[in-house]
């Protein structure tokens, strides 16, 4: 597994990149902030980017920033800032995880990257999402859901191969993509996370 570091403080980064190093995932780059990633990035790639970002702000503008390169970056974000409407503008960003720094161990950090680079949504335990009526545009949009997407959102959002979730609901792996697709054009997102977070907010999976 290949990692990138992006945060203001290089004896903060270098924190990480022992921990990542000890547990067997390497680290490619370790720099201030996106921009300097980005020549990295764009010739080796990488399987999750790490930002950690002392405020909010910081973290949406870098998330912003690795989400422009199109190259399907997941990003992992770590900051101090545990409010909910805050962490939500992160993942709205791009990212596909929000760790608070104060409650974090070294073995929740090695789970989280793991966890983000296999495309699933990771927060801190007890980080609670918004209600749905902060984002009624999404919401709008999930009311426009059949029944059988909305099964198919909840087995995706549930970690579900689109072969397991054929499997489960009887269905052909095709039929099964067929949802897939229109859930996204429905709910106008491109990424797996993207769904997941629709799926939390209406209670069709845990956050955790």
């Amino acid at each position: 597994m290949r990692v990138a570091l992006v945060g203001d403080w290089p004896l903060v980064r270098s924190g990480f990149r022992q921990v990542l190093q000890a547990a067997g995932i390497g680290v490619i780059a370790s720099v201030a902030d996106a921009a300097d990633a980005s020549t990295v990035l764009r010739r080796v790639g990488a399987d999750a980017v790490i930002v950690s970002a002392l405020t909010c702000e910081a973290g949406v503008s870098n998330t912003h920033k690795l989400a422009a390169l199109g190259l399907g970056l997941r990003v992992l974000v770590l900051g101090r800032c545990a409010d909910p409407h805050s962490v939500q503008r992160v993942l709205e960003a791009g990212a596909c995880g929000y760790l608070v720094l104060d409650q974090l161990m070294d073995a929740d950090l090695i789970q989280a990257v793991r966890r983000v680079a296999a495309g699933e949504l990771c927060l801190s335990p007890g980080l609670h999402l918004p209600p749905p009526s902060v984002s009624p545009p999404v919401d709008n949009a999930y009311e426009r859901l059949t029944r059988r997407e909305r099964q198919v959102l909840g087995l995706i959002a549930g970690g579900r191969s689109t072969r397991e979730i054929a499997a489960a609901l009887r269905l052909s792996v095709n039929t099964v993509a067929v949802h897939r697709a229109s859930l996204m054009k429905t709910l106008a997102v491109r990424k797996v996370a993207a769904l997941v977070l629709v799926a939390v907010r209406h209670g069709l999976v845990a956050a955790d």
